[in-house]
């Protein structure tokens, strides 16, 4: 299309190929409502750019979800049909809540101080390399070195806390007021090695409580496969949640692998994947993520996360940043001065890339949009990226808002919140999601209302000197719950639990003979439930888990 044949939408006057004049009145009526309310002039027969109608409806989408002016740096689809919907706006999460106050620890490859994380405000606390004793936040900071280890921890960090400096707010982590540490464990070699990943955690145990920390994400692990009992990594993870520190680890992105650790851990969140298609709807598939039952029996991952289509920074001072932004500064050039411009800086391009200089302005064009697609570039500073590695720290963030609420948080009640608030999707097996999806607004308000109260202990709980077993389940609704298991040949009405204080329900039973055993809760006569607070369960057949209790001699 030539200048002189532009159609020019009438409302954002843009060039564009085609206007919309057919709209679905009962999806797009809000749309149109709004269109005439701000232009009264503007007729349904005039016509509108698909660009126009997107940005409408994402406002009225930010007023529903009262979500924060993002404005014209956000519109749904772009002229080159490759945007990536914001974290915090997929996931629903309530903005009011950013981490403020609350100290993430991330264990991983290597970091950058990226623009997100210290420009509005430096929120990195401290930095340690495991490889060298004498590095300190000062000297990395001055710094500022690129190295291609840096790429995967600074993709993490800015995922889950980083602020949207370079993006003028719209691809911000749904944490973007956390403090951070960041521990870098990739050695001179470029590997990861447990010894390493051991002295970070060793770190974590030894400076928790003098920086202040409650999470630690760890988008990473070992790469043998053993019983938590045998893992350094596995042990040292289990104190810090002892401790009080929430550990949230990745589980892999092999469907066909095993759990490792961390991540096989038991009190370890386990976080897998789900795919939404950059799509603002529930309509989720499963991401190829690992999943399965670990050598020590426990089903793993517990909860699933965006996993792909994610924003994430380009690194400062690469060849690829160099490449995106020269790549955007052509798409936003004039006709007229884009042939110049292009000669001008096509060395900023890859090789590799399929952009000629020939004189064809619409071929040229077509050629720049097809290598940011290539690229995966979303914006002069951002890519889209997947893997659970950045699962694992939206789940992170959303913990973040939780501790921000309420401080006093324990893991365990941490666990709770988060595994009866999540949402199993259809169609997809239980053991890949475990509890489901994590719902971050849902989460949010169970510890607004209240309605989440610690039980007296873990469940269940066994008593040898006392020859018995106590289950406790919260649940403040329910009118009767009873315990059924494989010891009572599943019997509903049997086994009544008694209600207590703040709907904690409890029953004790003798103790059982050893051996395995599978039990759940039955509510209202209606409703079975999983023990939420026993990390040891496997597929009940019936898209859900039966726990499992297991008496030794």
């Amino acid at each position: 299309m030539n200048d002189s044949q532009a159609i020019i939408c009438p409302l954002c006057n843009d060039k564009v190929e085609k206007l919309l004049y057919r709209f679905h009145i009962d999806s797009e009526r809000q749309v149109i409502d709004r269109i005439k309310k701000q232009h009264p002039v503007w007729a349904e027969n005039d016509g509108i750019c698909g660009r126009c109608v997107d940005y409408y409806h994402t406002e009225i989408i930010m007023e529903q979800r009262i979500l924060p002016e993002i404005g014209p740096f956000f519109p749904i689809k772009s002229a080159d049909d490759f945007v990536i919907l914001p974290t915090g706006l997929r996931l629903d999460a309530d903005p009011r809540y950013t981490g403020k106050g609350v100290v993430i620890c991330f264990i991983d490859s290597g970091f950058y101080p990226h623009p997100d994380l210290i420009m509005h405000r430096n929120r990195i606390r401290a930095y340690v390399d495991v490889n060298d004793s004498s590095a300190n936040l000062n000297t990395w900071m001055a710094s500022k070195k690129v190295s291609n280890d840096a790429w995967h921890g600074t993709m993490t960090t800015v995922v889950g806390t980083g602020d949207g400096y370079l993006s003028n707010g719209l691809y911000k982590g749904i944490a973007c007021n956390a403090e951070l540490v960041l521990i870098k464990v990739q050695n001179k070699e470029g590997k990861i090695t447990r010894e390493n990943i051991v002295k970070a955690l060793q770190w974590v145990l030894n400076n928790h409580e003098a920086y202040g920390i409650k999470i630690v994400n760890m988008s990473l692990g070992d790469d043998r496969e053993c019983s938590y009992k045998e893992s350094e990594i596995d042990t040292l993870a289990e104190t810090l949640v002892g401790l009080g520190l929430n550990i949230v680890a990745a589980v892999g992105n092999d469907e066909h692998g095993q759990v490792k650790p961390p991540a096989n851990s038991p009190h370890v969140i386990a976080v897998g994947g789900i795919d939404d298609n950059n799509q603002l709807s529930d309509a989720w598939q499963s991401y190829h993520s690992t999943y399965g039952t670990t050598v020590d029996m426990i089903a793993k991952p517990e909860l699933v996360a965006h996993a792909i289509w994610i924003a994430a920074p380009i690194l400062p001072g690469t060849e690829e940043e160099k490449e995106a932004v020269t790549l955007y500064s052509l798409v936003q050039t004039p006709n007229k001065d884009l042939l110049k411009k292009f000669q001008d800086s096509v060395h900023n391009i890859k090789p590799e890339a399929s952009v000629t200089n020939g004189s064809d302005i619409t071929s040229l064009k077509a050629a720049i949009l097809q290598r940011i697609q290539q690229c995966k570039y979303i914006a002069p500073h951002y890519m889209h990226v997947d893997g659970t590695s950045f699962a694992a720290p939206i789940v992170s963030s959303v913990i973040a808002q939780l501790l921000e609420e309420n401080q006093e948080l324990t893991p365990s009640a941490i666990r709770q919140v988060l595994f009866s608030t999540a949402k199993r999707m259809d169609g997809v097996a239980v053991q890949q999601q475990g509890f489901g999806a994590v719902q971050p607004r849902k989460a949010i308000l169970k510890i607004l209302k209240r309605s989440f109260i610690m039980k007296p202990q873990e469940s269940p709980s066994v008593d040898k000197s006392k020859r018995s077993i106590e289950f406790y389940v919260q649940n403040d609704c329910a009118q009767q719950i009873s315990l059924a298991g494989d010891f009572n040949h599943w019997a509903q009405d049997v086994l009544l639990m008694q209600p207590g204080k703040n709907g904690i329900w409890k029953i004790e039973i003798p103790l059982l003979p050893a051996g395995k055993y599978h039990y759940k809760f039955f509510v209202d006569d209606k409703m079975w439930m999983e023990d939420i607070g026993n990390p040891f369960r496997e597929p009940d057949g019936f898209a859900g888990f039966n726990s499992i209790l297991v008496i030794e001699n």
